[in-house]
């Protein structure tokens, strides 16, 4: 099981050129890859890209690079000396009033040249470049796994809650209808005295089935089941079976009249809900 949620920060020196990498995962409904980089990392990007696609198959990863040269040849940056002498030039007249400075000239389109071609860096050092985003990504890969560890916990005790509450209901039930069919026998038997008694069980029986919950709990214990049995299949799939108890409970609730049955029943609607708020962290 793992977790949309995680996150890895690593550093790393090559004799050229210091490497941070960041990796952020949040929850998304589909996968979708921000990658962030400066001038010199973005030809690697959509390789990162492919890396994180496929490592990952839900979430929103965002990869942030920062790189510093510490060999000014590695710097690729070229400044426009013909345009900026003449610039210097034609604005010599209005220097004196402070108005202008070489940092604003600097600024201007076409002044700095910046190479970002892949010829930025060796074979070697692309491949350093890339070893260091795979190992971020295995890093927040399991950063992903130990959230999911303990999501995992929480469903499985949640599980727990849901089936006691169903077996709390299922003997309350099996004890009330049992009340049910005899007071209804005494009831019908003193507006009716000469009423047959083959029509009275029948009619006893039809009563007593619109208020029967025996169903919607077997189905409840049916997808606890499958729902364990899911466990590692994603969070869309326990989503759906979520739902499904839901539906279940929701149905109990409208059917009895029972208060300690009631109670129980909007215990497993809230449990449930906390189990889905948890479910749209995973994967």
């Amino acid at each position: 099981m793992e977790s949309m949620t995680g996150f890895c920060s690593k550093k790393f020196s090559h004799p050229s050129f210091d490497l941070r990498i960041q990796a952020r995962s949040l929850n998304n409904k589909y996968l979708d890859v921000i990658v962030k980089s400066g001038f010199f990392l973005r030809p690697l990007e959509e390789e990162v890209r492919k890396f994180v696609k496929e490592k990952f198959r839900r979430g929103r990863i965002e990869i942030h690079m920062d790189i510093l040269f510490t060999s000014a040849e590695k710097q690729r940056v070229f400044i426009n000396s013909p345009l900026l002498a003449e610039l210097i030039n034609q604005l010599r007249p209005f220097m004196n009033s402070g108005a202008l400075n070489l940092d604003g000239l600097l600024r201007l389109p076409g002044m700095v040249e910046y190479v970002i071609d892949d010829e930025s860096f060796s074979p070697k050092e692309r491949e350093f470049i890339l070893e260091g985003v795979r190992d971020v990504l295995e890093c927040l890969k399991k950063a992903r796994e130990r959230e999911g560890k303990k999501i995992e916990e929480f469903l499985k005790q949640r599980l727990k809650l849901i089936s006691r509450k169903r077996g709390e209901m299922e003997r309350l039930f099996s004890s009330l209808k049992e009340k049910m069919k005899k007071e209804l026998r005494e009831k019908i038997q003193e507006l009716l005295p000469e009423v047959d008694q083959g029509k009275l069980i029948q009619e006893v029986s039809a009563l007593i089935s619109r208020y029967d919950i025996a169903e919607e709990l077997a189905r409840i214990k049916f997808h606890l089941q499958e729902f364990r049995r899911s466990l590692d299949d994603g969070g869309k799939k326990l989503d759906f079976i979520a739902q499904e108890i839901l539906r279940e409970a929701n149905t109990i609730n409208s059917k009895t009249q029972d208060p300690k049955i009631i109670k129980r029943a909007i215990i497993i609607k809230t449990t449930v809900e906390e189990l889905r708020e948890q479910i749209h962290n995973l994967e």
